[in-house]
């Protein structure tokens, strides 16, 4: 009797409350790949309900549907009307609230509706968003991408943020900080966040994926270069 009551009053962060008395469980609202693909698209152009449904491949219907549940979830947003001429009606354009790639990983719940237990282990990143990421990364980082290469690639973005979480608790520490442990959780995984999201923008900014790319060469220049000098001091 205790166990139920105690799992009833155990509050689920994909629960976001919208108007009194009305919540939406997000989990749903995310757990489609087609309403993932609407708002991949409508975060990079509005889009109306025809637009959406040639993209998605899908047929209007199931494209109003997809999007009154998204909007439901506040995770899209009508941005203009188009008056249609002589006709009583409008055609809605749509964008996405939140790009697709921060809905899954960050927590859209107001801070005190997080569970301790469940914010702390979010904390440092787990590795399966760690690998969804560097796999996008990886179709632009390489020509010939493998298995190995994403890899390698995710190994590299879990030491940046594992670094970053290290260096916040060093920096607490340092400081002397004092602050509530749920904020302080909720500071971590927003500062992991970011440093995950600013490596996925330096390889989607072509001048500083080129800067990127330069520093690579040069370091592969002075690896090659170790190589030979041992290779001469054997002989």
């Amino acid at each position: 009797m205790n166990e139920k009551k105690d799992n009833k009053e155990k509050k689920d962060i994909n629960i976001i409350k919208l108007e009194k008395g009305e919540t939406v469980d997000l989990s749903k609202a995310l757990g489609s790949s087609k309403r993932l693909n609407i708002l991949k698209y409508t975060a990079e152009e509005e889009l109306n309900l025809s637009e959406i449904a040639e993209k998605i491949n899908s047929t209007p219907q199931a494209v109003y549907h997809h999007l009154q549940i998204l909007e439901k979830s506040k995770l899209i947003r009508v941005v203009r009307e188009e008056k249609i001429k002589n006709m009583d009606k409008t055609i809605k354009y749509y964008r996405s609230n939140f790009h697709p790639e921060a809905i899954n990983l960050i927590l859209w719940a107001p801070l005190d509706n997080l569970d301790f237990e469940q914010l702390q282990e979010r904390v440092p990143l787990s590795k399966l968003p760690i690998e969804r990421i560097a796999r996008k990364i990886s179709n632009v980082m390489f020509q010939d991408k493998t298995e190995y290469k994403t890899d390698i690639l995710t190994k590299l973005l879990e030491g940046l943020i594992n670094e970053t979480h290290h260096s916040m608790q060093a920096l607490k520490e340092e400081y002397g900080l004092e602050l509530d442990e749920k904020l302080w959780n909720l500071m971590l995984l927003f500062s992991q966040l970011s440093t995950l999201n600013a490596f996925k923008k330096t390889m989607e900014n072509e001048k500083l994926k080129k800067n990127f790319d330069d520093l690579v060469a040069l370091l592969a220049e002075e690896m090659f270069e170790e190589v030979l000098i041992e290779k001469k001091e054997i002989e």
